[in-house]
């Protein structure tokens, strides 16, 4: 689960780095194919409208980055179960 916690942060901050970088050239396909990706990204469009301190964008950016990390391990944990589950019963027979 900690492998998929920082899977789901790095995946988030290639998401973010790419976007400050690139935000003139991104297209509503990649916008799509983040969100896919990193759920959380929606926050960024709040981000960057306001660009009024730092303070917002680091709080904004870590709410991204911890927020796809859980999401990504429950995603885990939940995977996880149901192959436990699906072991313990098939063992049984």
């Amino acid at each position: 689960m900690i492998f998929s916690f920082l899977l789901g942060m790095l995946v988030a901050l290639a998401a973010f780095v790419l976007w400050r970088l690139h935000a003139a050239a991104w297209q509503p396909l990649w916008t799509i194919a983040t969100l896919v990706v990193c759920p959380p990204f929606i926050l960024s469009y709040a981000i960057g409208a306001i660009q009024d301190s730092a303070f917002a964008i680091v709080l904004g950016v870590s709410t991204i980055l911890l927020a796809n990390g859980f999401l990504y391990a429950g995603v885990a944990a939940g995977i996880y179960t149901v192959f436990t589950l699906l072991a313990k019963r098939g063992g049984n027979n």
